[in-house]
């Protein structure tokens, strides 16, 4: 006896109609998994402005407050703040201040009398930048992010000062 194979065209259409299935469930699976991937590219780098922003400023801070010379100047035509350092016996100054929507910082010595706010190195990107004293040993540091998100602090120094 001999078994014959017959062949019908509904069981080639059935499995291009499977592999087709396949197919578009892949695709569907990979659109879905890349929105949700740059959703959280996208939550990920506004965290990072919000943390690096506040960080740096109080890091910043802290590192100075050793030797108390933490200062809120005008320079540029508003509030910077001035962070001093002695090397060798001269002073230097670190400016952080806000300009041409970029937080800045400029290291320079303290006895320069032409500074320019374009020649400090770009921190981040921001809308504004404005720091005061709220007391002898209270700082208050107010960001807006690019994204137009407040951030607001306070910053106590431990030093008394030179």
């Amino acid at each position: 006896m001999k078994l014959s194979k017959k062949s019908h065209v509904i069981d080639a259409v059935f499995i291009l109609c499977l592999m087709f299935l396949f197919v578009l469930s892949a695709l569907a699976v990979i659109t879905i998994g890349a929105n949700i991937y740059k959703k959280n590219v996208s939550a990920m780098s506004d965290n990072y402005s919000r943390r690096i922003a506040c960080a740096y400023v109080t890091e910043k801070v802290r590192q100075a407050d050793d030797q108390g010379r933490i200062y809120v100047e005008d320079i540029f035509d508003q509030h910077a703040l001035v962070l001093q350092d002695e090397i060798d016996g001269a002073l230097y100054n670190t400016y952080i201040y806000s300009y041409d929507g970029y937080l800045m910082e400029l290291y320079a010595r303290a006895d320069l009398k032409d500074i320019y706010p374009q020649s400090g190195q770009k921190i981040l990107e921001i809308t504004s930048f404005n720091v005061d004293y709220v007391s002898d040993s209270l700082l208050s540091v107010d960001l807006i992010l690019k994204d137009g998100e407040d951030e607001s602090m306070f910053i106590a120094r431990k030093s008394e000062g030179i």
